[in-house]
């Protein structure tokens, strides 16, 4: 059994973390069992730690209750004084658990079943937290107790047949060892009721409703005339107490065997010390089963086991708050904890972005690295470059349209140069300055061709002014 701390992790206990993630993260068919650990952090305490239960009823009752324990305890009905303890403590107890919300851990059982890997969850919690995950839980009593021609109870999963079952079975994501505090049952007759004003009162008072279908029925046979038979049971809360079968423990069976066969891939439990004996044997029947499959056993909880006793049974043991290992799981798998939308988009963006690296590893495998402003003063220098070519092809034209007009041009009377007429080569000459021009051809000499280029401006002589036009002598 390896044993992670994540109270004070260390390097080897985050190795082990992954593993026990990546465990999670591959399972197909989970199991859950979770106990009152789970539900400390929603203000609800437990039964066995230094702050618990028992020690709170002890502290409260010390005259009336020598152990905590002996509060659950069937024996308690013996006892008026216990019974009335009883009463009380459950009422404030119903009250804690209607305001309390459900933690982390309650969420992940929610996220497993959203994500298909929730086989089922067994919990030893009565404070039915898990409902409000918007999990089913509880078995429907149609399901489970009907009454036969003579008034007396049976277990419906006795009679049902296989199919019945199955389907009543696989509707349940949450099976509740020890009952529900959120209904009352009578003692005799085991008719449940939903909690009200007048059965709060009653109960915070220590003392027990009485059971009205009970009730109808001796009055019934009183006016009738016929003899009494039995008593008028007491309404309690519907869990199970120490020594007490379960009410519907041979549907439960059935339930343990189907979920057998379904053979589980892993078995996560959380939040309890595994002191109860059908605890214990639930365990030890899943580990054999998912064992056979190449399956693990993952135990979570803030105090250790013994390893003499589990060894070979639970392959990992986390010592650790449930919530806080539940949020160190969510940071190694944070995929587990998405909604499918968000899953959708991830799986989008993610070949969009292996695209863009891909290419920037091409191109800066085989090409030098470029920018964005480099390649831009390229398609300048080349837009320079044609600009400075055309503007040579015009100097050309015009320079060799000059010399032909000057051949053709006849030779005007000697005048002063002050009297030049200056309109007569206008039409036929364009005025390009050397500054104009060099301001306009900026030819970057990075190849032959620019050179080139820059050579035959230097040899292509701007256009003459009137001034500069020789003066020829005329023969009169």
């Amino acid at each position: 059994m390896k044993t992670i701390n994540l109270i004070s992790p260390t390097n080897d206990d985050s190795i082990k973390l992954a593993e026990v993630s990546k465990i999670i993260f591959k399972s197909k068919k989970s199991t859950v069992l979770t106990g009152a650990g789970i539900s400390c952090n929603a203000g609800i305490p437990d039964f066995r730690s230094s702050d618990g239960l028992y020690n709170m009823v002890k502290a409260k009752h010390p005259k009336s209750v020598v152990r905590g324990q002996d509060l659950f305890d069937i024996s308690l009905f013996r006892d008026e004084v216990s019974l009335s303890v009883f009463c009380t403590f459950m009422e404030a107890l119903y009250v804690s658990t209607k305001e309390a919300k459900p933690t982390e851990t309650h969420k992940f059982i929610k996220t497993l079943k959203e994500k298909n890997k929730l086989l089922r969850c067994y919990t030893q919690n009565i404070d039915g937290l898990e409902r409000s995950c918007d999990l089913n839980m509880g078995i429907q009593e149609g399901h489970l107790v009907v009454k036969n021609e003579n008034g007396v109870q049976v277990q419906q999963s006795s009679i049902t047949s296989a199919g019945q079952f199955t389907k009543s079975w696989k509707e349940l994501d949450v099976v509740q060892l020890h009952g529900n505090l959120h209904q009352l049952s009578c003692t005799h007759c085991l008719t449940s009721y939903a909690w009200t004003q007048e059965y709060q009162s009653l109960l915070s008072q220590g003392l027990n409703p009485e059971c009205k279908s009970c009730h109808e029925k001796y009055l019934e046979r009183l006016y009738s005339g016929k003899r009494m038979t039995g008593n008028i049971g007491l309404l309690r809360p519907s869990i199970v107490l120490y020594g007490e079968n379960h009410p519907q423990a041979e549907y439960l069976a059935r339930g343990l065997n189907h979920d057998l066969k379904s053979r589980p891939d892993l078995l996560l439990i959380m939040g309890t010390s595994l002191k109860v004996d059908g605890v214990k044997k639930l365990v030890r029947s899943l580990s054999t089963s998912i064992h056979s499959k190449g399956g693990k056993i993952i135990f979570v909880n803030k105090t250790p086991l013994s390893s003499s006793s589990w060894n070979g049974i639970i392959d990992y043991q986390v010592l650790s708050d449930c919530d806080e290992f539940v949020k160190s799981v969510k940071r190694e798998i944070p995929d587990l904890f998405l909604t499918q939308e968000q899953l959708d988009s991830k799986k989008l963006l993610t070949p969009a972005k292996k695209a863009v690296n891909k290419s920037n590893t091409s191109d800066s495998a085989f090409t030098p690295p470029t920018t964005p402003t480099k390649v831009k003063v390229k398609s300048e220098i080349k837009s320079e470059q044609t600009i400075g070519m055309d503007l040579i092809y015009q100097i050309k034209k015009e320079a060799e349209t000059y010399k032909r007009m000057n051949l053709s041009i006849p030779t005007p009377e000697l005048t002063p140069a002050s009297s030049f007429d200056e309109e007569t080569f206008k039409p036929a000459l364009r005025q390009v300055s050397k500054s104009q021009l060099n301001r306009k051809i900026k030819v970057k000499k990075e190849s032959k061709e620019d050179v080139k280029d820059e050579k035959l401006l230097k040899r292509v002589s701007p256009t003459p002014t009137n001034e500069e036009i020789p003066m020829k002598k005329c023969k009169v």
